[in-house]
């Protein structure tokens, strides 16, 4: 679905992608797992278009960045990151139900006439995902474990091919953080691309890692031979040991 060939990025100098390479599959939901300033959001920003790879090559769906309408690929990419929050004054003024439906018109508001068949389709996607009593409630009055509920519903009401959550729990406490990733198990027919640095966010429908450091790819393929001690180890510079519970990995600093 996803491929990158040889991808930088440099930005006033600085190169923070450096020649990266790889491929994401039908089917395949990954973490890109690494630490802060590692170039996790500015890779898949490039996705968006968001940014542009300095070098390089990118395709989605079979068609190559810059030799087909990326509208189109866009169209079918849902994204939830804290660049959303420029629209926060927007979002303010909206209700639930209405952010959740703007979705279907792709705009952060509704400057178009709503449809009843849109409307319908809104209603029952809220209903269906377990937050119908909230639907009426204004953005503003939300916590933030809610609110990041709303973008996500907003970008799925559209069924993408390809969702990409940059730290989604980011600024949660635990319970919320617990609730976003219910959210999330529950999702089908939808690729995940998650992003995060917290590797106990790593939920058992996530099936591919990529850890990414100093903007390289530092080890990426399947979770079951890259989520390792070994690997944590290399990714942080620090003395960790990894345990899983029920499916969900933890991590411990081992103080020598």
């Amino acid at each position: 679905m996803v491929e990158y060939k040889n991808v930088s990025f440099v930005r006033d100098g600085n190169l923070i992608i450096d020649n990266i390479s790889f491929k994401i599959g039908q089917n395949e939901n990954w973490v890109v797992l690494g630490p802060n300033g590692a170039g996790k959001s500015i890779l898949f920003s490039m996705l968006m278009a968001y940014n542009i790879p300095t070098r390089g090559e990118i395709k989605a769906f079979g068609k190559t960045f810059g030799e087909y309408n990326w509208n189109k690929i866009k169209s079918r990419i849902g994204i939830v990151s804290s660049t959303m929050s420029r629209f926060e004054s927007v979002l303010n003024r909206m209700r639930i139900f209405e952010i959740v439906l703007s979705g279907l018109k792709r705009s952060i508001g509704i400057y178009e006439k709503i449809t009843e068949a849109e409307k319908k389709k809104t209603a029952q996607f809220i209903t269906e995902s377990n937050f119908e009593s909230m639907q009426y409630k204004y953005y503003r009055n939300l916590s933030a474990g809610e609110k990041k509920k709303t973008m996500i519903l907003r970008s799925l009401i559209t069924e993408p091919d390809i969702l990409i959550l940059d730290e989604p729990c980011s600024s949660l406490d635990l319970f919320q953080k617990e609730q976003i990733l219910q959210t999330l198990s529950k999702i089908k027919d939808t690729n995940m691309i998650y992003i995060t640095h917290d590797i106990t966010e790593i939920i058992p429908e996530f099936d591919h890692v990529m850890m990414l450091k100093e903007g390289k790819i530092l080890v990426q393929g399947a979770r079951k031979e890259i989520l390792n001690q070994q690997n944590l180890q290399a990714l942080y510079g620090l003395n960790v040991e990894i345990n899983n519970i029920a499916e969900r990995p933890t991590i411990r600093v081992i103080n020598d």
